[in-house]
């Protein structure tokens, strides 16, 4: 019972913390689990082997975002992104939500491969220029990738459908070809809320005048546009003739991440290396080009990798355990017969605090356990919590790809847990609604 119930305050102190912007992400993240460890009686010497294994689960990640952050922000730096960012935005004019739909089109091919990081990787280099040319919120870009990961991520190679399969001991792809027929109807919702995004922004703004030039919202103007200094230095970053060789470079990184099994962070190492070498062929120019986004590179690694203290002390002081049974104990019995339909309602907000594996593995077998004495069917329940839950693979505030997203589309985590959450649990209440009219759970 202690353990569930530090589990519930550290994860609301961290969250609250976050959101409230009292402290980096770091300190939070580092300080408070230890702590928290400290009053449910663990010993030094048991938090610091709890802390070794979680960030043995976050280091790739951040050795991810420091090569990935950095090569990206030197494509765009020499000019690789511009054509097709000319080419959207006279095409696109003051139809903004063509913008949106292309957002949601790119993030849905780039999520076949399963991967949340290389969609986010794909997507918001590619169309971030685009949204602050046209004065768009960079947020858009990730609650619009969010719902497109959400009902892409049920595909066999997904993570929650191959946990889902182990918990009911069936065939993958037999899930998936149950949920194929939501897959394409999420796909269809999905483009919706884009359009409806689009609309949102319009709405704000966004887009360009009749003199062509980008329309005025205070919360959007960059000020460095308007800086002679900043556009001289901009300019001389420029690579016009080599924008072949950084296209074909780039679809070659993007290959690897796609086909291949190298890891993820070592594409990226390869692809700055060669780019370096090529676009700078200085030492000094090299150096400058890196030191010109080492801040950002090196700030959400640190974040990647002391989340990987919470996690640790999460799962090492098996607090997650004790909170999943704390949930189910909670339930009152008259909703026993519905109780797919509540875990499915919430999973979104419970999704968020246990994170992927500790809900798959840790609270959807105990629900499946309690639902049987009600007469829910284990494999009701199991589709109900796989549905919603998949709406939160954004917005846990404990995971890797979260941060990944913020610092690519340079947002801060409150904003996207604000701006995001709401939407997102939305959509996957819609979704649980076509699930259940398709048939694959029974309410």
């Amino acid at each position: 019972m202690l353990l569930a119930i530090v589990g519930f305050l550290m994860i609301i102190i961290i969250v609250w913390a976050l959101m409230q912007s009292k402290a980096n992400p770091v300190p939070i993240f580092c300080v408070v689990p230890v702590i928290c460890a400290l009053v449910c009686g663990f010993n030094p010497a048991q938090i610091f082997e709890f802390v070794k294994k979680g960030v043995t689960t976050t280091w790739s990640t951040a050795v991810l975002f420091i090569f990935s952050i950095v090569y990206f922000s030197m494509m765009s730096d020499v000019g690789l992104f511009d054509p097709m960012v000319n080419w959207l935005v006279k095409k696109a004019g003051n139809n903004i939500v063509m913008v949106t739909v292309a957002t949601a089109c790119i993030a849905i091919v780039a999520h076949l491969d399963g991967a949340l990081a290389s969609t986010l990787l794909i997507t918001i280099p590619a169309m971030l220029p685009v949204y602050k040319k046209l004065h768009m919120r960079p947020i858009v870009i990730c609650v619009i990738i969010g719902a497109a990961m959400s009902i892409m991520n049920l595909l066999p190679w997904g993570g929650p459908v191959a946990r889902t399969g182990v918990i009911l001991k069936l065939d993958v792809n037999a899930l998936w070809q149950e949920l194929l027929p939501l897959q394409g109807v999420g796909v269809i919702i999905c483009l919706l809320f884009a359009a409806y995004m689009g609309v949102v922004e319009k709405r704000r703004g966004a887009g360009l005048n009749p003199t062509g030039k980008a329309a005025e919202l205070s919360s959007d103007v960059d000020e460095a546009a308007n800086d002679p200094e900043a556009e001289a230095k901009a300019a001389a970053m420029k690579r016009p003739k080599l924008l072949w060789f950084n296209a074909i470079l780039t679809l070659g990184v993007i290959l690897l991440l796609c086909f291949t099994k190298i890891p993820m962070y070592a594409a990226f190492m390869f692809g700055l290396a060669i780019a370096l070498l090529v676009n700078f062929p200085s030492a000094k120019a090299q150096s400058n080009a890196i030191k010109m986004h080492a801040a950002t590179a090196l700030t959400m690694p640190m974040i990647l990798l002391t989340s990987g203290v919470f996690l640790g002390v999460l799962t090492g002081t098996k607090m997650v355990n004790e909170m999943a049974t704390m949930i189910i104990n909670v339930v009152p019995a008259f909703m026993g017969p519905h109780l797919q339909d509540v875990f499915g309602f919430f999973a979104v907000p419970i999704g968020m605090m246990l994170g992927t594996d500790s809900y798959f593995f840790g609270l959807v077998p105990l629900a499946i356990g309690v639902g049987e004495k009600f007469g829910v069917k284990p494999h009701d329940m199991a589709m109900a919590m796989l549905v919603g839950k998949n709406y939160a693979v954004l917005v846990t505030p404990h995971a890797a790809t979260t941060f990944l997203c913020c610092g690519l589309a340079g947002v801060e985590i409150k904003d996207l847990l604000r701006f995001c959450g709401p939407y997102l649990w939305v959509l996957s209440w819609i979704s649980l609604i076509c699930a259940a009219a398709l048939g694959i759970f029974s309410i």
